[in-house]
């Protein structure tokens, strides 16, 4: 059937718990935006989920694909979120034929196993803050995980014209496949908000966000290769490789795009967005 859905997801554990004391009233907005988003893709039935996430086990050069049979983990954050808990199970068959199909076009990629491929491999928050909104969906789908290279973080301009090309082979292999898929892209944004974060504050947070909120209402990928690469050193957005994946799975494929909400509870940005396949 090929790919149904995609959505951008974000991965603050603080939206998990609306109840939580001196929680911002946008994670708390946010949380119930991703409730209404779990159920429109319970709505699309899927028989895969295809995750990718900066987040993960990372290699320091390639991408990696979980080999593993399946993955568990809390949410924890700074000692905190460790009872909400999530486990799936990877599709080891799909993905070692995406893998193989990669290798043969001698992309960076590696296969990953996490201890042996036979038990579970470690989840956080990366991962398991938007699967907890995924928990209970009926088609109770298997995953395909992709974690993001180190090299990332000091090399994202290096990434984007192979970052392009490696969305572009997922969405051929993609294409090729019977079950329904969708695609999840578990990213923030700036995380330069806030002199008292870590990352301390810088003026260029808040205008990149806005670019990013544009790029993602239009999947303009002029607005990822050439508008904010001169922003990248000051805004620190975790979700632009995610990004970069997914303008080159759907970018002009025949999708509907909409950004749901985009707000900055913390020293991070953060952005819901859905992507629908036209006559699914």
């Amino acid at each position: 059937m090929t790919i149904v859905g995609a959505f951008i997801l974000p991965h603050g554990s603080m939206i998990l718990d609306p109840e939580k004391e001196d929680i911002p009233k946008e994670a708390i907005s946010l949380h119930h935006e991703m409730t209404k988003i779990a159920q429109e893709i319970d709505e699309l039935n899927p028989d895969i989920i295809f995750l990718t996430t900066p987040h993960s086990i990372a290699l320091s050069n390639d991408y990696a694909l979980y080999l593993n049979q399946g993955g568990w983990g809390t949410a924890e954050w700074q000692g905190e979120y460790k009872d909400f808990v999530v486990q799936i199970l990877f599709d080891q068959n799909l993905t070692n034929e995406l893998l193989a199909n990669l290798y043969e076009k001698q992309r960076a990629i590696s296969g990953l196993a996490c201890f042996t491929a036979g038990i579970q491999a470690p989840l956080r928050w990366g991962e398991a803050v938007p699967l907890w909104f995924l928990r209970n969906l009926s088609s109770e789908p298997k995953y395909v995980l992709l974690s993001q290279p180190l090299r990332r973080l000091d090399q994202p301009k290096e990434l984007i014209a192979q970052t392009l090309t490696l969305g572009e082979d997922l969405q051929a292999f993609f294409e090729e496949q019977e079950q329904r898929i969708v695609v999840i892209i578990s990213a923030d944004l700036s995380h330069t908000h806030q002199q008292e974060g870590p990352y301390g504050y810088n003026d260029e947070a808040e205008p990149s966000d806005q670019l990013f909120e544009q790029w993602a209402n239009t999947l303009d990928e002029s607005i990822l290769t050439k508008t904010m690469v001169p922003k990248l050193d000051h805004c620190l957005c975790c979700g632009f490789i995610g990004f970069l994946l997914l303008q080159g799975m759907i970018g002009a494929k025949g999708f509907s795009s909409e950004v749901v909400m985009r707000a900055t509870p913390s020293y991070y940005g953060m952005m819901i967005a859905k992507y629908l396949r036209e006559n699914r």
